[in-house]
C-alpha cells in the first residue's frame, strides 16, 4: 500500500512540474550529503550503551516556480536515511517512507509598492555572529519585508511555532497554541551592518504544562523547577546584531541579547543576557579570528526562577561543531547541553589556511566555564538543569578540513575533542571522560 501511495504521489509531482514547466520556469537546485562518523562518551561516560559509528546520509531537493521577478513558489523535500535503520529507508532494500516538506512557501511583492511577503513553511532565522541562540531553523508563518531608505529595511513576521500542545494524552485534552511576532531593522552601511530585533511570544497554559511535562519541546523556555500554570506564558526577547567592516583587514562582529519568560508563577520565570563578540584578521594564509561568549546563569534559588536567557531550540549558535551547533549535518552536535547557553567562554581560531590546492583548514580552540551556581544543581535530578556549572571548566578543539574535489563535490573532515572538568562536591563524582568525534562527509551540491 505504501508504494502504490508513493508511486501516486510521485506521479502526481512529475505531472504537476509538467503542468507548471509549460506556463512558467522551473530552478532545481538539491544537496546530497553522505556522512560516516564515529563519536564516544558524548556523554562524557564511558560507558557500552552509546552507539559509536553511525553512517548516514542527507537529501534536500528543492524546486522554485517562478512565474516572474515578482512572484515565485518554493517547494522543498528532505530525506534523511540513517544505513541500517529500517524506519528511515536505509535497511535492506532500502525502501522507506521519511521523505519530509522542508520548505513550502509562495513568495510575492505586492504589486504597486516594494514589499515583499513569504508565507508558508520556510527559513527563519535572526542574525547572529556565530549563528543565532534563539532560533534559526524553518516554521510556518508569514515574513513581510518593506525597504525603507537604500540602507534600511523592515521585517515583520508570525509564526505559529505550535498548534496542537495538549496538557495530557486522555481524549478530550485542550490543545494549546505557541504563536510567535517579530519585527527586525537591518540597517546596512559604507563599512558597516547593524540589525536590531524583538520578538514576542505567547504559549498556553495547557501548552506549557504539557511542556513542563516533557524536555522534548522547546526546553530552553523552561526554568530549572517549574511548577503547574493557570494563565498563559509569554516570552520575549531583545537583541542586536553588528558588523564592522570598516577596518580592513579586521572585522569586528557580535551580538547583545536579552530574554525573559512571564511564567506565571515566580519560579517558571526565566530571563538572562546572553552576548558575543568576535574579532578577526584576514591575512594572506588564513583568518585570525578571537570569539568570546557569555550567558548568565541561575542563582541558587530555584523558587524564584532561572536567570539564564530562554531560547526557543539549541540549532542556531554554531561556534564549535561538538560542543555547539557547529555541524556539518546529521551528526552529534551541542555535547555541552547549549539550550541554555549558562557558561563564559573564550576561543581562537585560524580558518580558511591551506597548504595544498583545493583544501582548507580550520582549527580552533576553546575555554569556558559554566555561570550557574554550582549549589543550584547540588542533588538535582530534574530534565531542565545545566550541563556545567561555575565550579567547572570545559575544553574544546576542532580540526576541521574541507577538500574540493570538483566545484561542485567537496569532502569534508571534523575532528572534535572535549575535556570536561566537573567539581565532585557539586556534582558527586568528578570522574568524566573525554568526548571525540570524527566525521566524514561527501557534499555535492548542484
Amino acid at each position: 500500500m505504501k508504494r502504490i501511495l508513493t508511486l501516486a504521489l510521485v506521479a502526481a509531482f512529475v505531472l504537476g512540474v509538467a503542468g507548471f514547466a509549460s506556463a512558467k520556469e522551473v530552478q532545481m537546485k538539491a544537496q546530497f550529503v553522505h556522512m560516516l562518523q564515529w563519536t564516544d562518551n558524548t556523554d562524557f561516560t564511558d560507558d557500552n550503551n552509546e552507539d559509536d559509528f553511525k553512517a548516514d546520509q542527507r537529501v534536500r531537493v528543492y524546486f522554485d516556480y517562478v512565474a516572474s521577478e515578482s512572484l515565485n513558489a518554493v517547494l522543498g523535500f528532505e530525506i534523511n536515511s540513517e544505513w541500517g535503520n529500517a524506519g528511515e529507508g536505509g535497511a535492506l532494500a532500502t525502501d522507506g517512507d521519511t521523505v519530509l516538506v522542508k520548505h513550502a512557501y509562495t513568495n510575492f511583492v505586492v504589486p504597486g509598492t516594494s514589499v515583499n511577503v513569504r508565507l508558508g513553511l520556510q527559513p527563519v532565522a535572526w542574525k547572529g555572529a556565530y549563528g543565532n541562540p534563539i532560533f534559526d531553523d524553518d516554521a510556518a508563518g508569514i515574513i513581510v519585508t518593506s525597504p525603507i531608505t537604500d540602507q534600511v529595511s523592515l521585517a515583520l513576521g508570525w509564526v505559529r511555532a505550535y498548534d496542537d500542545l495538549k496538557a495530557g494524552t486522555a481524549d478530550g485534552a485542550t490543545e494549546d497554541d505557541m504563536d510567535i511576532f517579530t519585527a527586525i531593522l537591518p540597517v546596512q552601511g559604507d563599512g558597516f551592518g547593524v540589525t536590531p530585533y524583538v520578538i514576542y511570544s505567547q504559549l498556553g497554559k495547557d501548552g506549557f504544562n504539557a511542556l513542563t511535562a516533557t524536555d522534548m519541546v522547546t526546553p530552553g523556555l523552561v526554568s530549572m523547577a517549574p511548577v503547574a500554570v493557570d494563565d498563559n506564558v509569554t516570552a520575549w526577547w531583545g537583541g542586536v546584531n553588528f558588523e564592522l567592516s570598516m577596518f580592513d583587514p579586521f572585522t569586528f562582529k557580535g551580538d547583545v541579547i536579552y530574554g525573559t519568560v512571564d511564567g506565571d508563577e515566580e519560579a517558571n520565570d526565566r530571563s538572562g543576557w546572553f552576548m558575543d563578540l568576535g574579532a578577526e584578521y584576514k591575512m594572506d594564509f588564513g583568518t585570525l579570528g578571537l570569539a568570546l561568549v557569555y550567558g548568565t546563569g541561575d542563582d541558587d534559588d530555584l523558587s524564584d526562577g532561572s536567570e539564564a536567557m530562554p531560547v526557543l531550540n539549541d540549532s542556531g549558535f554554531g561556534l564549535t561543531h561538538l560542543g555547539f551547533s557547529g555541524a556539518t549535518t546529521g551528526g552529534y552536535d551541542s555535547a555541552l547541553g547549549t539550550a541554555r547557553y549558562d557558561m563564559w567562554a573564550i576561543g581562537a581560531y585560524l580558518a580558511d589556511f591551506s597548504f595544498v590546492e583545493n583544501l582548507s583548514h580550520k582549527l580552533i580552540v576553546v575555554y569556558g566555564q559554566g555561570t550557574t551556581d554550582g549549589e543550584a544543581v547540588k542533588g538535582y535530578a530534574g530534565n531542565f538543569g545545566p550541563s556545567i556549572t561555575d565550579e567547572d571548566s570545559f575544553v574544546e578543539v576542532n580540526f576541521d578540513s574541507t577538500y574540493q574535489i570538483y566545484e561542485n563535490l567537496a569532502c569534508i573532515v571534523e575532528l572534535g575533542y572535549i575535556n570536561l572538568d566537573l567539581d565532585e562536591d557539586v556534582w558527586g563524582t568528578d570522574d568524566t571522560d573525554d568526548a571525540l568525534k570524527a566525521a566524514f562527509y561527501l557534499k555535492y551540491d548542484f
